[in-house]
């Protein structure tokens, strides 16, 4: 499968690399996806959590431009599993749109979670998936992060985004000696810390993103986030690194091209 791929915004715009919309209405997302632009948000990445989602996804992605999607299954709902769950994800992987494996990882940080035992077969089994169909990833990884990384590695994973990082030093270290790429969400607009992790980034590896409907940035905290709120994070970062929002935006676009449009896919994704 090819995509005949353009650019299709030239002009400077942010991307919001990860948010879940599949709890939106058709209106409701159409709504979004206009506040989105207003905003200066040219796409959007939606990502599924679990088989349920992937089918939402998938057809969201069809009725929007700005739309491109990862299906796959999350830490939390491993252990919730049908037996054919890797064949109906194949299949999710061959719909128009879909260029990448995600959110998929494993979590030792919430008891919520299945344990480990769990989520790591499914977690590999995903990251077998992802290389057999030269798809990238994003990952999910809370207290685990350089096991998830060396996990990648063995699994013969090249390209990786580490979604709604909030990890410290070493862990980020270890996500960019394994050649990842590293998110950030509304977080770093109320932690300080965190925001002083943006500096140790490449930035030909930086991205960020909403986690709509979560993680709202100052001064929305609290309230349910949606994709058009991206450009706080952005301009937030921005500033941080001593940079245009404009710089920002044109380095995040080459990061997703590169990331997400290989050879057999087309040259540029927007």
């Amino acid at each position: 499968m090819g995509y005949n791929l353009s650019l299709i915004n030239p002009v400077p715009s942010w991307i919001d690399l990860h948010a879940h919309l599949d709890g939106l209405s058709d209106s409701e997302l159409s709504q979004s996806i206009a506040e989105a632009a207003a905003a200066g948000v040219s796409v959007v990445f939606v990502a599924a959590t679990d088989l349920a989602s992937a089918e939402i996804v998938s057809r969201q992605c069809l009725m929007h431009s700005s739309l491109w999607g990862a299906v796959g299954i999350c830490p939390f709902s491993a252990g919730l599993l049908p037996d054919n769950w890797e064949a109906k994800l194949r299949s999710f992987l061959l719909r128009e749109r879909i260029i990448a494996i995600g959110e998929i990882g494993i979590d030792e940080s919430n008891p919520k979670y299945p344990p480990l035992s769990l989520q790591l077969p499914v977690f590999e089994r995903q990251l077998e998936i992802a290389r057999e169909c030269d798809l990238p990833i994003i990952v999910h990884s809370r207290g685990v992060e350089s096991r998830v990384v060396s996990l990648c590695m063995s699994h013969g994973i090249k390209r990786a985004v580490f979604h709604c990082f909030t990890g410290d030093s070493v862990s980020l270290a270890a996500i960019l000696d394994g050649g990842y790429s590293v998110s950030f969400s509304g977080i770093v607009t109320f932690n300080s810390n965190l925001l002083g992790r943006v500096a140790e980034v490449p930035l030909d590896r930086l991205f960020i993103e909403t986690d709509s409907p979560w993680l709202s940035p100052t001064p929305y905290r609290g309230q349910v986030n949606r994709p058009d709120r991206v450009a706080i994070t952005g301009k937030t970062i921005a500033k941080t690194l001593g940079i245009s929002p404009e710089k920002l935006q044109e380095a995040i676009a080459g990061n997703f091209n590169r990331l997400f449009a290989p050879l057999r896919r087309g040259d540029l994704l927007f």
